[in-house]
């Protein structure tokens, strides 16, 4: 096993179609950010991660960093699922959460100025963050769709601030006439993204958690913000359920719940992909059903690994 030290560190992030994987490795700094479509993923990060391991001592590291979102949520499933198989396989257990938000603005070219960061959701809609020349947050966990009409109440004590706007993908065109409005975007910044690591030397320890005692995705990918409660396919109510004893009782009561909440979401999917005319409305509203559905789908899992305990 190579020696650990603090200036070894990996992290990983798929909250959007770039994957962004990179890190520091005995002063051997690699990053990489590959546009991978989510059929692909499966495929192609596993083959990604094996050609830097071939290369670098991984057993080095003393610091995982995962990319929690927001952003797509199959992407995020997916890809933090083969990235803590791959950090498990090399004895890690230890992982540190950090927004996707926190990581492009990290990763954008330096400039001197506010990073407003954009991170696509479904057509038309944002997450949103916006971060200081020194890269502290100053708004996170913003969600905006059309028409935008909040944006500038959203944005209000920041008007006229001179940011870059940052996102790992080309998007944002629909919406960059009402942010022009409020701030003064130098430039859109889509690529040129680099490791800076001394970035990373001093970054204050994040949140850690053991990931071989609590399910990961379900309790800590970052929740999207402002949703409703009909677009919530992330952890609300049932988040205090997970961190206290149920009884048998309890255990079976919300397995009930949560089969029958999955089978009336799988209803009304099949209802919204069988509509002989299919709107741009109804594909938002079952992008969002299908994703709620997979948000059932692992508190099911959770509940029943829990009976078996």
């Amino acid at each position: 096993m190579g020696e650990k030290k603090q200036n070894n560190f990996v992290f990983f992030d798929s909250s959007t179609s770039r994957i962004i994987f990179g890190g520091c490795v005995d002063g051997v700094s690699f990053f990489d950010m590959p546009s991978l479509e989510k059929s692909k993923l499966s495929r192609e990060l596993p083959a990604l991660f094996q050609r830097y391991a071939e290369r670098l001592d991984f057993s080095a590291v003393s610091r995982v960093i995962a990319g929690i979102g927001p952003g797509s949520f199959t992407g995020i499933k997916t890809g933090v699922a083969f990235f803590l198989g791959f950090i498990y396989s090399l004895g890690f257990r230890n992982v540190e959460l950090m927004s996707s938000f926190a990581l492009a603005a990290a990763l954008a070219p330096e400039s001197g100025r506010s990073k407003l960061v954009l991170i696509p959701f479904n057509k038309g809609e944002f997450f949103a963050a916006l971060f200081d020349s020194e890269l502290r947050p100053r708004i996170v966990d913003l969600f905006l769709k059309p028409p935008y009409d909040e944006i500038n109440n959203k944005f209000k004590d920041f008007a006229g601030t001179e940011v870059d706007l940052v996102s790992p993908v080309v998007c944002g065109e629909e919406i960059l006439p009402d942010l022009k409005k409020i701030f003064r975007i130098s430039s859109c910044v889509f690529d040129g993204f680099a490791l800076r690591p001394w970035l990373f030397y001093g970054l204050p320890q994040q949140k850690a958690i053991d990931i071989t005692a609590e399910p990961f995705l379900v309790n800590h990918v970052v929740a999207p913000a402002n949703l409703d409660n009909s677009a919530n396919f992330y952890l609300d109510k049932m988040e205090a359920d997970m961190t206290q004893e149920l009884s048998k009782e309890a255990i079976l009561e919300k397995l009930a719940q949560l089969r029958e909440e999955h089978a009336q979401l799988d209803k009304l999917s099949t209802e919204l992909s069988s509509k002989p005319v299919f709107t741009p409305q109804d594909e938002i509203e079952l992008n969002m059903t299908r994703k709620k559905k997979l948000q059932k789908k692992d508190m099911i899992a959770y509940y029943e690994a829990m009976l078996k305990k």
